[in-house]
């Protein structure tokens, strides 16, 4: 364990000597393949190769894909049978099986990392209480906005049905609480989440360790501008985020219509990212007659993700769900200023207002907040040269922050509070037979209701390019061009690119 291990042949230059303990990572992740861009299993690909190079065994175990191949898995892994979540093609949710718990068991793990934002962290649970392995959990996820992504239109705009979801929420919530207190600590990505949970119950200690910035990815992108040509530079904006209504693109695109456009003709908003509401937004960008400004890409590949952060103007984001929202931290260590609105949690933990972006207050109301969000936009694009002084100062702070030796010694220290919690707190034979029974019981129960609630929706569209995304063996280098992934950079915007072609001629 004194000796640095090479991944693929290749060490991290920053990785120091692993730590004696552990010398067998478990992450359970919900995808062993990853099926479409989403911020929790990067994070887990980046733990993975990372941990890996400083001599640690890593298992990665997650549900069973009928979709994957040998070379879209890790080297280590487990995987248990699961069940499909139909509204999310690629989705499955794992079930436990009595050989699929052998199996977990055969692993022989030092400890459990629950990167999952499903009933899979049960897993942990029910190792530690088998063979008296620490089990972390990390939350990836925002429950009261779960149900937005769940429900279909003709539901989600009955408001007696949201009042029995976010009843729904508050439950499953206590649940969550429950299962955490059933560890050995909780990992949050930001200040804002350990004050939630502690306000829920949680007394497992927990640690915010905000996640790292890949520099083997993000410090490339300077070559190739991927943008449509229809973009204008000087006034492009940007998001990177899935098309879904809880990152509320549909607030971004009234916004950017009726109250920045006005103001900045020239201005272009591009979207990169899928998602199950995809074509509702391209319906109403099209509704608010932006769609000639508005330039919808679909997802792409996360090595070709630099470009477009390099090549921006501005990077918005209106989302107030997010645990961390990683691409505030790519695109500030990319140099880009951030417009967002404060969410008190991990957008807010990431942005320096007035100084690597702007911060946009939401206590006065939405009517209030979408002006403020546009005023501190028109603001930003007018001021070339406060921009490069919000560039100079994102690169500095955010290179710093979200370095990963540091990263990775925050999970030192929660590896090493975790086995000093388990040792603090045993389980008896009986209490651990009991533990295990309900670990399994809840797993099971939850994921067939989740399996269940899949059918309420039509199965969204979640990648419709196909873009392929890295795999856990390698490092995801190099920049391929936007040509060489889709025939078309306006593929998805067809209508939008005839419309603005006609217009210039």
């Amino acid at each position: 364990m004194n000796q640095l291990v090479a991944t693929e042949g290749k060490v991290n230059a920053t990785a120091h000597v692993a730590n004696e303990f552990p010398r067998h990572i478990g992450i359970l992740n919900d995808y062993v393949r990853v099926p479409y861009a989403n911020g929790s299993s990067f994070a887990s690909q980046f733990l993975y190769r990372e941990f890996r190079a400083r001599g640690h065994e890593v298992t990665i175990v997650g549900p069973e894909d009928p979709e994957s191949t040998s070379g879209d898995l890790p080297e280590s892994h487990v995987c248990l049978k699961s069940l499909p979540l139909r509204n999310h093609p690629g989705v499955r949710l794992a079930v436990p099986t009595p050989s699929g718990l052998a199996a977990l068991a055969n692993q022989r793990l030092d400890i459990t990392l629950g990167q999952t934002c499903s009933e899979l962290l049960e897993a942990g649970v029910w190792l530690r209480a088998h063979g008296k392995v620490p089990a972390l959990a990390v939350n990836t996820v925002h429950l009261p906005s779960v149900y937005n992504v769940i429900l279909p239109d003709r539901l989600y705009q009955v408001k007696a049905v949201q009042a029995v979801f976010e009843k729904v929420i508050a439950h499953i919530e206590k649940q969550q609480a429950l299962v955490f207190n059933q560890g050995d600590g909780l990992i949050v990505l930001s200040e804002g989440l350990k004050r939630y949970w502690e306000a829920r119950g949680v007394h497992v200690p927990i640690h915010v360790i905000p996640r790292s910035v890949d520099p083997q990815v993000f410090n490339r992108g300077f070559d190739h501008d991927p943008f449509p040509k229809q973009a204008k530079k000087g006034a492009r904006l940007l998001v990177v985020c899935r098309m879904t209504r809880e990152k509320e693109v549909a607030r971004l695109l009234d916004i950017f219509a009726k109250l920045i456009l006005p103001a900045i003709p020239d201005a272009t908003l591009t979207l990169v990212g899928d998602g199950p509401d995809y074509d509702s937004f391209v319906a109403l960008a099209k509704k608010l007659d932006i769609a000639a400004s508005t330039f919808f890409l679909g997802e792409r590949p996360l090595q070709q993700i630099a470009g477009f952060y390099r090549h921006a103007d501005l990077f918005v984001y209106t989302s107030l769900s997010e645990t961390y929202g990683q691409v505030i931290s790519e695109a500030l260590w990319c140099g880009l200023p951030v417009v967002a609105l404060a969410d008190g949690m991990g957008v807010s933990q990431q942005l320096t207002d007035g100084e690597t972006g702007i911060l946009v207050d939401t206590h006065a109301g939405e009517r209030a907040a979408n002006w403020r969000f546009a005023k501190a936009v028109i603001t930003l694009l007018r001021d070339r040269s406060r921009r490069l002084r919000m560039a100079r100062a994102a690169e500095t702070i955010v290179q710093a922050r979200a370095n990963p030796e540091r990263c990775i010694q925050g999970y030192y220290q929660a590896f090493d509070e975790a086995r000093r919690h388990l040792r603090a707190n045993p389980l008896g034979p009986l209490a651990a037979y009991a533990r295990r029974t309900q670990a399994v019981t809840r797993w099971m129960t939850l994921h067939l209701e989740l399996a269940g609630l899949g059918l309420l929706r039509k199965p969204a569209t979640i990648n419709r390019h196909g873009t392929k995304q890295p795999v856990w063996e390698q490092p995801p280098v190099g920049t391929p061009r936007l040509d060489e992934v889709i025939p078309s950079a306006l593929t998805a915007n067809s209508e939008a690119a005839s419309l603005t072609s006609s217009s210039s001629a």
